[in-house]
């Protein structure tokens, strides 16, 4: 993959790959998309632009920007502010967020030519520069036209006021590169189990005291036969009882060498908190909230980068105003098959035994020798697609992030936003619907309209909400991961892909063809087998 850094050089912008070097004398001169789409790309791009420049802001509104996956709107922000610090009329300064560390350099290394001995204009925030250097200089972050940092710095700037002051101070424009998913604290069996085998004897019958509450509640659930239901609770405890156990806590994590154990210990001490202190949801034996002072913060004018938001139904809330929606890449050229399934988790046990042989014949059967493809799942799934193919007699596989050029990749849900190296793979499977537990869909709603749930309904029919809000984040979120997931290959002007989608919710079907311009080429199949069912319809 080439790595291609912009600059520029009087008023002209130079892309430079490698040893190659071509000068554009306009923003949009050899862009291959400007060139195919014309107007409906480069008006786009424009409206971005304005939307950063903009003055007319509204106090705590945050405009999302939906541009399609894949169009390059990381790339297009960091140009736009490229030429703003040319500009001598533009004093914006700039707070950019985004997913990872390799984001962040990248985005340094692209503007580092407006930095020199005397003056830092640009500068990215990772670990190592904020412990050695930068977290003594706090006075000193004002005077930096763009400072860059990671969602995690972000999320933790939401519980230190004097330094998050210090990031915002003189700066008026907020860009975030993808939604921000803030942490969900869950308590339950498995988590009290996992703790307790870390912490040392002497300090085990204190721990037993401070999750007693906890496990009751579990305990009462289980006994009231809610565990397939939603259930709002509130634990409560003695303050002296949490404040102790607290104070003996804060010792033995200073005194953990071992780096994985102490974040274990450290997030679960950041939940005890607020499973002591914050509305809680019950289900399936899980107890879980958020923290009130994670939420979205911002400056005079504020923009979120998200593909998805069109069908994202955290979006629908007031705070946000969604703009760019429109579709552009054609995808005419491309095939979509519908593998008409119910691929929960669940089901797919069910089903193990038939599935995944059927599905591997199949993947097999459509790859052509001249194809790659790209195979999508659940996480907890992936060694039995990966057995089947293996008996299928396909051997080289990538897996995960051990992907070295293979024809074949299997990858999961969650560990695929950023990633581009399938960007020009031929075929997606999608085998899995990236469903995640009922009560983390309530506590998604609450962080982001930072309010508890009120008298809503919190019922499930056939593995919905029946609440229409609560449906949309639901229904949102597993569409969005799903198309986020597509978007992964054939990342170019005139697609030219074959995507599978195993999924049995026409609701969800639809949600995601309709983020996709151009899908006239749509076939629904069948799996061969007679399908195993357990009480009915089964979502999860």
């Amino acid at each position: 993959m080439k790595y291609y850094q912009f600059f520029r050089n009087g008023g002209s912008l130079i892309f430079e790959a490698e040893d190659d070097i071509i000068v554009a004398e306009d923003e949009f001169e050899n862009d291959e998309y400007a060139e195919v789409y014309g107007s409906l790309y480069t008006d786009k791009i424009n409206e971005l632009k304005q939307v950063i420049n903009s003055q007319n802001t509204i106090e705590n509104e945050y405009k999302v920007f939906a541009l399609e996956a894949g169009l390059g709107k990381s790339r297009e922000v960091l140009r736009i502010i490229d030429e703003s610090l040319d500009d001598w009329n533009n004093k914006q300064s700039y707070l950019v967020v985004k997913r990872f560390k390799t984001d962040i350099e990248r985005s340094e290394k692209y503007l580092q030519r407006h930095n020199c001995s005397l003056q830092i204009n640009a500068l990215g925030i990772t670990n190592e520069n904020w412990s050695k250097e930068w977290q003594f200089k706090l006075d000193k972050l004002k005077n930096i036209r763009v400072l860059i940092i990671s969602h995690q710095r972000y999320i933790n700037l939401c519980l230190d006021d004097e330094v998050r002051q210090a990031f915002m101070e003189n700066r008026n424009v907020l860009i975030i590169d993808e939604k921000v998913n803030f942490p969900i604290y869950t308590f339950s069996k498995n988590t009290y189990d996992e703790v307790r085998s870390l912490l040392h004897t002497s300090i085990q019958p204190e721990y037993d005291k401070v999750c007693q509450k906890l496990l009751k509640e579990l305990q009462k659930q289980e006994v009231e036969k809610n565990m397939n239901k939603v259930v709002r609770c509130e634990p409560k405890i003695h303050p002296a009882t949490l404040k102790n156990f607290q104070r003996d806590m804060e010792l033995n994590i200073e005194n953990e060498k071992d780096m994985k154990i102490r974040n274990t210990l450290l997030h679960f001490m950041a939940g005890l908190d607020q499973w002591y202190s914050t509305k809680c949801v019950y289900n399936g034996g899980n107890i879980s909230t958020y923290n009130r002072k994670h939420k979205l913060w911002g400056l005079k004018n504020n923009i979120i980068l998200d593909a998805s938001a069109g069908i994202d139904g955290i979006y629908n809330l007031d705070k946000f105003k969604l703009i760019g929606q429109e579709r552009i890449v054609d995808h005419s050229n491309s095939i979509f098959t519908i593998i008409n399934f119910n691929s929960s988790k669940s089901h797919l046990r069910q089903n193990q035994s038939k599935f995944y042989p059927e599905i591997c014949e199949k993947i097999k059967a459509n790859h052509k020798s001249d194809d790659k493809t790209l195979i999508i799942c659940h996480k907890d799934n992936h060694k039995s697609i990966l057995d089947s193919l293996y008996k299928s007699e396909i051997y080289k596989i990538g897996v995960g992030d051990e992907y070295n050029g293979e024809n074949f990749a299997i990858n999961w849900f969650g560990n695929l936003i950023g990633k581009n190296e399938y960007s020009n793979f031929t075929q997606c499977w999608i085998i899995g619907t990236p469903n995640i537990p009922y009560d983390q869909y309530l506590v998604q709603y609450m962080m982001y309209r930072q309010s508890d749930l009120g008298r809503k309904s919190i019922d499930i029919e056939r593995g919905r909400f029946k609440n229409n809000d609560f449906k949309a984040v639901q229904i949102g979120y597993i569409a969005s991961e799903i198309y986020q997931s597509i978007k992964r290959i054939q990342r170019n002007k005139m697609p030219q892909g074959r995507f599978y989608i195993v999924n049995g919710d026409k609701q969800i079907v639809s949600m995601v063809l309709s983020q996709i311009k151009g899908t006239d080429i749509v076939k629904t199949i069948e799996m061969g087998f007679q399908q195993e069912k357990k009480g009915g319809e089964e979502k999860r």
